[in-house]
């Protein structure tokens, strides 16, 4: 049986009147039998005490859940869907069954450093606080990747202790709207209030669903930067970054829209918003060109449901709630 690494020097050190919220780490897993083993270790092995790990088994085939059932660790929680979700579908159910005030998400294949926790959650002290994100190493065979997304807050730079939610877009936009700059879910801790108040993560948006759901957030809420590496990334063919390949050009239409509609946001920014996206519906035809023929009735219909959210404020997609 796999146990648990004993917890780090925080748990003897903390006070009663410390600040030491429950903090639900969320892995949504499907098919990663030979990591998954890693991730959890690397959640148990933390020096911040008080946390659940959450471990939802996407319907696996390769004995995933086989693997986490091994750990008798009480703070190790399994949930096993009896259908698959999709990798979006399971975040949201991570979200939904989370019991922490806090959230951070592990991906299967990747494993958080010891002291991640324990230097993220400070910073939600702050009510205004809604997110803290932090650098990440990067473990990859693949050197151009690596060079290529290696350092992803660039565009987002002065980066202070703590930002305001709508400065950090208005960066975004200023570097032209492209990509995520703050990093992969391994890389972010959310307030679970504030990520369901923001709708959780958008099923329309299959590869850039996590800077859609940050910039969400930012909308509401201001954001911590640590610039140490907190977790590291392992980045291989098989992972979704890649499988999701070549719908960028939609997905960007999604992450522009959700900014042009935000009440919270200054007219002057959603403006700004607009106008990249309308650059970038005049590149959709190129893109959709590239599209596999089976997959472009499923892009028209996402592209059709775009529009009509940028025109009538109506997004079907969005799906978390309390």
């Amino acid at each position: 049986m796999l146990r648990g690494a004993a917890i780090g020097p925080m748990a003897d050190t903390v006070g009663e009147d410390a600040f030491v919220p429950k903090v639900s780490v969320c892995i949504p897993v499907y098919n990663s039998v030979d990591t998954i083993k890693r991730s959890i270790e690397s959640v148990l092995a933390q020096t911040y005490p008080n946390i659940e790990c959450l471990v939802i088994d996407d319907h696996s085939s390769d004995g995933t859940a086989d693997a986490v059932a091994e750990f008798t660790d009480p703070r190790v929680r399994l949930v096993r869907n009896e259908v698959n979700l999709g990798m979006i579908g399971n975040h949201n159910k991570c979200v939904r069954m989370a019991q922490g005030d806090l959230i951070q998400f592990v991906g299967g294949d990747d494993w958080l450093l010891p002291q991640c926790l324990e230097l993220l959650v400070p910073a939600f002290q702050s009510p205004a606080v809604g997110m803290a994100f932090a650098r990440r190493q990067v473990e990859t065979t693949n050197t151009w990747w690596k060079e290529h997304f290696g350092i992803l807050d660039g565009p987002l730079q002065p980066l202070a202790p703590v930002n305001e939610g709508r400065d950090l877009i208005r960066k975004y936009l200023t570097a032209g709207g492209n990509g995520n700059p703050i990093g992969e879910p391994t890389t972010v801790m959310l307030r679970r209030d504030t990520l369901v108040a923001a709708g959780g993560l958008p099923p329309e948006v299959p590869q850039l669903s996590d800077i859609d759901t940050w910039l969400r957030v930012l909308c509401r809420s201001e954001a911590a930067f640590i610039e140490e590496e907190l977790s590291v990334r392992w980045h291989h063919a098989g992972s979704a970054t890649d499988q999701f390949a070549g719908t960028t050009t939609l997905d960007k239409l999604w992450v522009l829209s959700s900014l042009i509609r935000s009440d919270a946001l200054e007219s002057r920014l959603r403006l700004r918003a607009l106008l990249i996206w309308l650059r970038t519906l005049a590149a959709l035809p190129k893109a959709f060109l590239a599209t596999p023929r089976p997959r472009r009735h499923e892009r028209m219909a996402s592209l059709r449901a775009n529009l009509r959210y940028v025109v009538t404020g109506r997004r079907d997609g969005l799906e978390v709630t309390g």
